[in-house]
């Protein structure tokens, strides 16, 4: 099929959006907003605003869902709700995910120098059957040796801690807790992966997790959540490319048992959503000794969602259990509810 979109200036694609049904109280406003976000971008937060296909004309394998005309009522002062509204809940979660990223660091460093403060250098300390695991050009700890090399490198032309330590002791291994502060955060799921059972339980429990294994899925959960954040990604509708598939007596406490299965809320991927990632990082957060208020400052930015546009059924077209996998009644919930003792 043949690619027939051509290049078309801001006031010419403002007004094919009228053509299409887009109210445009202000076309002055909408076009800085076009040079601020992009056409392209905002596409995403019109695509919600579109008329549905008729049954017969849905397209799944091409993913054609929704027509190139908008429900009645539908402005572009709707889209430009939603991504002010995006956009600062991207900066909670983000505020968020640092704390826990902080946190998590020196869960992992305290836990693997309680052994030896090289232990991740160490396949006795370590997991052997993981480090022996076949990788791409190795095993697993061959690889993740590579890994810690140029962390190392890198961080010593910038990081004097990094530096100092390969002037001052050039035989001796980076210590674990100088390792991962170098280390970036997606590095970290790769090094939990190799720890011992023991040692990788005691992480995942000062989070509230039972056992290592969700645990370790959750992190790397939030690892994408983190990039999505930071690199100015649309939260708003997205489906991650992981789904979270929790178990009863797999967290401590029920504050998570809601999530449990896929029926907490009328979004499709449930388990893919914001709202189950957010759900577990303020999990973790509340579990950890530290204590957290993070909860409360994202329900109150989750709450500022508020868009009275209905479709043709009668049905919102924009709410936060269809569109970002919130319960109803998600903040009556323990989870949202109360406050823990402040991380700071």
């Amino acid at each position: 099929m043949e690619y027939t979109k051509d290049f078309k200036e801001r006031d010419e694609l403002l007004d094919q959006l009228v053509e299409r049904g887009l109210e445009v109280p202000d076309p002055s406003a909408a076009l800085r907003f076009l040079t601020r976000v992009g056409y392209f971008r905002s596409g995403a937060y019109r695509y919600v605003l579109r008329e549905l296909l008729p049954s017969e004309q849905i397209n799944p394998k091409l993913r054609e869902f929704r027509s190139d005309r908008y429900v009645a009522g539908a402005s572009f002062d709707h889209v430009v709700q939603l991504e002010a509204f995006d956009f600062k809940l991207a900066r909670v979660c983000l505020e968020g995910l640092l704390d826990f990223e902080v946190r998590v660091r020196a869960a992992i460093a305290h836990t693997l120098a309680a052994q030896d403060i090289s232990a991740h250098t160490r396949i006795d300390c370590l997991d052997e059957r993981m480090c022996s695991r076949p990788a791409k050009d190795g095993t697993k700890f061959e690889a993740w040796m590579e890994t810690c090399e140029a962390a190392i490198t890198a961080a010593a032309e910038d990081e004097d801690f990094i530096a100092h330590h390969l002037l001052k002791y050039p035989e001796q291994p980076v210590p674990i807790w100088a390792l991962t502060e170098a280390l970036s955060f997606g590095k970290l799921p790769f090094l939990f992966e190799l720890m011992k059972t023991e040692d990788a339980r005691e992480v995942a429990r000062s989070f509230g997790f039972e056992h290592p294994r969700p645990f370790g899925a959750v992190l790397r959960m939030m690892v994408d959540l983190r990039n999505t954040c930071a690199h100015g990604s649309r939260l708003f509708n997205r489906a991650f490319k992981r789904s979270l598939s929790l178990k009863v007596h797999e967290t401590k406490g029920d504050l998570l048992d809601h999530v449990v299965g896929e029926s907490f809320t009328t979004s499709p991927k449930p388990q893919q959503r914001v709202y189950i990632y957010a759900a577990v990082l303020a999990f973790m957060l509340r579990s950890h000794d530290a204590g957290t208020n993070w909860h409360m400052t994202f329900k109150t930015q989750a709450k500022k969602l508020d868009i009275e546009l209905h479709a043709p059924d009668g049905t919102g077209v924009v709410s936060r259990e269809r569109s970002m996998g919130f319960p109803v009644n998600w903040e009556q919930l323990q989870l949202w509810s109360g406050a823990n003792a402040a991380s700071r």
